[in-house]
């Protein structure tokens, strides 16, 4: 919303709402996931939908102003979809953000973390032939959404490095780490995705003028 300069408000919904609730978001949403957006009489669900209809209506520079600049976005949004990046941040986030240190399955964060350095290798060869943005020169929202992941999976770690048991060996991704500093310098994505997810994995809030590196320094295990 930030990146389009679309206001909006925010309102919490989990499945523990009365039935009364439940009924009333079903009929915005069939599937009773979040999120969903409710602009003027539409509803519209699932994430990179949301994404798409913003940039459309609000801010058509966010898939580079033309059909041709949708359809160069479009298929690294489907890719982060159906790539199953779901499998390894669905357990990333659940051991590093909701489960106590001595309680973590270590050996899943292994595959998780495993997994992602796998599936990111496309975006940081990709960043190595744009050196710039995911489509090209341009901020577009396939940034928003590999963004968001990369945030994800930077923050999990960092939160992990705190208390390394089972920390493993860091694969380099040099790329990929300009870029998470380049996107840092928005701030749409400083306050809008990076300060939230550090406050979901309970690290404290950046200095000013400070950047996150995309994977802590090394720490033994």
């Amino acid at each position: 919303m930030a990146s389009s300069g679309t206001w909006c408000q925010l309102a919490c919904m989990t499945l523990r709402c009365p039935s009364v609730l439940q009924e009333e978001y079903r009929r915005l949403n069939p599937t009773r996931l979040v999120p969903c957006l409710v602009d003027g009489s539409l509803a519209v669900w699932e994430s990179h939908s949301i994404v798409r209809y913003l940039a459309q209506k609000y801010a058509p520079e966010l898939h580079l102003g033309t059909v041709e600049g949708m359809a160069r976005c479009s298929p690294w949004m489907d890719w982060l979809l159906f790539s199953q990046f779901h499998e390894c941040n669905h357990h990333f986030i659940d051991q590093t953000a909701r489960t106590l240190p001595a309680d973590r399955d270590v050996g899943l964060m292994a595959r998780s973390y495993e997994g992602y350095v796998e599936k990111l290798q496309k975006v940081e060869e990709q960043i190595g032939e744009t050196d710039a943005y995911v489509t090209g020169r341009d901020f577009s929202i396939a940034d928003i959404v590999i963004g968001a992941e990369l945030c994800r999976f930077s923050c999990g770690m960092t939160r992990w490095a705190r208390e390394p048991r089972g920390f493993p060996t860091l694969v380099q991704l040099p790329n990929l780490e300009r870029y998470f500093r380049r996107l840092q310098d928005r701030p749409a994505f400083h306050t809008g995705c990076l300060q939230h997810e550090r406050q979901h994995q309970l690290l404290e809030p950046l200095a000013e003028g400070e950047y996150q590196l995309l994977l802590p320094k090394d720490t033994a295990a």
